[in-house]
């Protein structure tokens, strides 16, 4: 037992940075988390964290490294978080210079310790005796079916992404409204949408499952049962992504937007209910008809050849943070 003490200490301290950062989300309201150093801090710490638990788990060598950086990376960005991110003015008759050098001193004061700490632990004979496997970097054999935990990995991590890059790509397609390039108002008070731009999507995450699981092999079976001949195929994939995603732009609608407090679109030509309308559903059919035949298999082939225990530990260190994300927003 004592020889995994060490390895033992640092897995608590790491799960319980995980679970102080993701109990402090689901206690705060979205409006009162503001972006800066510490949003930076969290995230960082996060991902550190659970690559760190990750590591530790597989005993491998790379824990000792990324836990070290893990507390050095948080406690310059928490000093970073004291000194430059807004605060409480300078009380009465002290000057911004002494209350700027006061920051600084306190931050490195607080976090000098954790780093030695780290360092400490992790050159220790525990680490050294318990920690003795290397990354397995070997390829996946591309051939060979993904095992149930890499499908429900893979389909879990598509869902997170797409919730965040469809809010980003929301907002490159509402600067273009802003633009004039393309019909409909520009909001900028929604806050969700400008303020917020860490701010998961569900729908987009639901598309994008969709896309994995009905829309994608229904593209092969039109390709195979249109003899290889690309045009029709991609045009029958189109018209049923142009249902899937006006479907879901629909039922999101009626659900959240029932007071058209998120998007408005009884001004625009051929709406329904102000709810969808023809513009938006060709522009979001077009996304899902690229997604279908380019990004998603391109994504496919590239997980089955990467090394499965660093896909593993990518989403470890991206699984905390978005689950950050999603208690900020939702719970």
């Amino acid at each position: 037992m004592a020889v995994f003490e060490g390895v033992f200490d640092a897995a608590i301290a790491h799960g319980q940075a995980v679970i102080d950062r993701l109990l402090e989300a689901a206690q705060r309201r979205p409006e009162q988390y503001k972006y800066g150093w510490k949003t930076v801090r969290d995230l960082a710490q996060l991902a550190g964290s659970g690559a760190t638990l990750f590591l530790l788990n597989s005993h491998k060598k790379l824990a000792v490294p990324v836990s070290i950086a893990t507390a050095a990376v948080s406690a310059g960005l928490t000093t970073m978080s004291a000194v430059f991110d807004p605060s409480d003015p300078p009380s009465e008759g002290t000057t911004e210079e002494d209350a700027l050098r006061e920051k600084i001193t306190t931050g490195i004061n607080e976090n000098i310790p954790n780093i030695i700490g780290a360092l400490t632990v992790a050159l220790s004979s525990n680490y050294k005796e318990t920690l003795t496997k290397p990354m397995d970097l070997t390829p996946r054999n591309p051939t060979v079916p993904f095992t149930t935990f890499e499908r429900v990995r893979n389909a879990s991590t598509l869902f997170a992404v797409y919730t965040i890059v469809g809010h980003w790509l929301e907002m490159a397609f509402c600067h273009l409204i802003r633009l004039g390039l393309m019909g409909g108002d520009y909001d900028r008070s929604n806050t969700m949408l400008w303020d917020w731009w860490l701010h998961p999507f569900p729908a987009e995450g639901i598309a994008g499952l969709l896309i994995a699981g009905c829309l994608s092999p229904l593209s092969r079976v039109l390709l195979k049962k249109f003899g290889g001949r690309m045009l029709p195929a991609v045009a029958v994939s189109f018209l049923a992504n142009q249902i899937v995603c006006t479907s879901i732009d629909y039922l999101t609608g009626i659900v959240a937007n029932r007071n058209y407090e998120l998007w408005d679109y009884r001004n625009m030509p051929f709406n329904f209910q102000g709810q969808i309308c023809l513009q938006n559903s060709l522009v979001y059919s077009t996304a899902a008809t690229l997604v279908t035949w380019l990004a998603y298999p391109a994504r496919e082939a590239w997980l089955r050849r990467m090394p499965p225990e660093l896909i593993n530990l990518a989403h470890s260190a991206f699984a905390p943070v978005y689950a950050f994300l999603f208690l900020t927003y939702f719970a």
